[in-house]
C-alpha cells in the first residue's frame, strides 16, 4: 500500500489532472463529443507523467535537501519500479499521440511538449538560468495545441499568454524555496524578495491578460475569484510567510482560469 501511494504521489495527480482538462473541457465544450475529446486529453495525462517521473528520478539527491519527504528520497518506493512506470507512461504518450491525434499541427506540438518535457533535467542541469521561462513555455504549449485545434479563435492567445506568466510566476516562487539544493545561477544574485516580488507581478500580469475576456457577470465572479486568490498568494507569501501556501493559491487561481477556455 506503502508503495502505491508512494507511485501516486510522484505522478502528481493534481497537476497532471490540470493539464488534461486543458484539453479535455474547452473540446468537450465545442464538439460535444466525450470520445474525441478524451483521445486529445489524454496523452496531456501521460506526457505531465512522464514529466514528473523523470524529474524525480534526477533530482533524488537536490530532493534529499529540498524536499525530503517525497517518496524517492524517503525510500517509499525503488528507483527501478519508477523507471518502469515512467518508460510505462512514455510508451502510452507515444500510443495515445499517434493513435488519438488527427490533426498535424497538433501533432506536431504534442511531440514537441513530450520531448521538451522529458529533456528539463538538462536544462535544471546545465542552463538553470533559462529554467523558469523554459517551464513556462512548455506549460504552454497545450494552449497552442488548442490554436492549432481551432485556429479562428484568437481569444486562445491571450489565454497562452496569461498561462505563461501565471506559470513563469509561480515558478520563480518554487525556485526561491528550493534554493538550498538546486545549481547556482544568476537568479541567485537576485535578492529573494525582489524576485518573489517580480514573480508576483507576473501573476497580476496574468490576469491583466486574461481581463479583456470578461464579457459577461460570470466571467466577472470568476476573474474576481482568480483576482482574490492571487491577492491571497501575494499575502501569504509576503506577510504570513506561509510560501507553499501562496504557490498552492496560485495553482488554484489557474484550475479556475480554466473557465476561460470554454467562456
Amino acid at each position: 500500500m506503502r508503495v502505491v501511494r508512494a507511485a501516486i504521489q510522484l505522478l502528481r495527480p493534481y497537476t497532471t489532472f490540470l493539464a488534461f482538462l486543458s484539453i479535455l473541457v474547452p473540446t468537450l465544450y465545442r464538439t460535444k463529443s466525450f470520445l474525441f475529446s478524451a483521445l486529445q486529453a489524454i496523452p496531456l495525462l501521460f506526457i505531465s507523467m512522464c514529466t514528473f517521473l523523470i524529474n524525480d528520478l534526477d533530482d533524488v539527491e537536490k530532493d534529499k535537501i529540498n524536499h525530503p519527504s517525497r517518496p524517492l528520497p524517503r525510500g517509499d518506493i525503488s528507483p527501478v519500479l519508477v523507471v518502469i512506470i515512467y518508460y510505462t507512461c512514455l510508451a502510452a504518450a507515444l500510443l495515445t499521440i499517434r493513435l488519438g491525434v488527427q490533426n498535424q499541427r497538433a501533432e506536431f506540438l504534442y511531440y514537441a511538449l513530450l520531448t521538451l518535457a522529458i529533456s528539463y533535467g538538462y536544462i535544471v542541469e546545465y542552463l538553470p538560468i533559462f529554467k523558469p521561462v523554459y517551464v513556462a513555455g512548455t506549460s504552454a504549449l497545450p494552449i497552442l495545441i488548442l490554436i492549432a485545434l481551432y485556429p479562428p479563435e484568437t481569444m486562445l492567445y491571450l489565454m497562452a499568454g496569461a498561462v505563461f506568466a501565471f506559470i513563469l510566476g509561480r515558478e520563480l516562487c518554487l525556485d526561491l524555496m528550493d534554493r538550498p539544493g538546486d545549481a547556482v545561477s544568476a537568479l541567485h544574485r537576485v535578492h529573494p524578495s525582489r524576485l518573489a516580488t517580480i514573480a508576483l507581478s507576473l501573476e497580476v500580469a496574468g490576469l491583466l491578460l486574461v481581463s479583456p475576456l470578461i464579457a459577461t457577470v460570470t466571467d466577472l465572479l470568476i476573474g474576481t475569484i482568480m483576482t482574490a486568490l492571487i491577492a491571497l498568494a501575494w499575502l501569504c507569501w509576503f506577510k504570513h510567510h506561509r510560501f507553499r501556501a501562496a504557490t498552492n493559491l496560485m495553482k488554484a487561481a489557474m484550475y479556475v482560469g480554466l473557465y476561460f477556455l470554454i467562456s
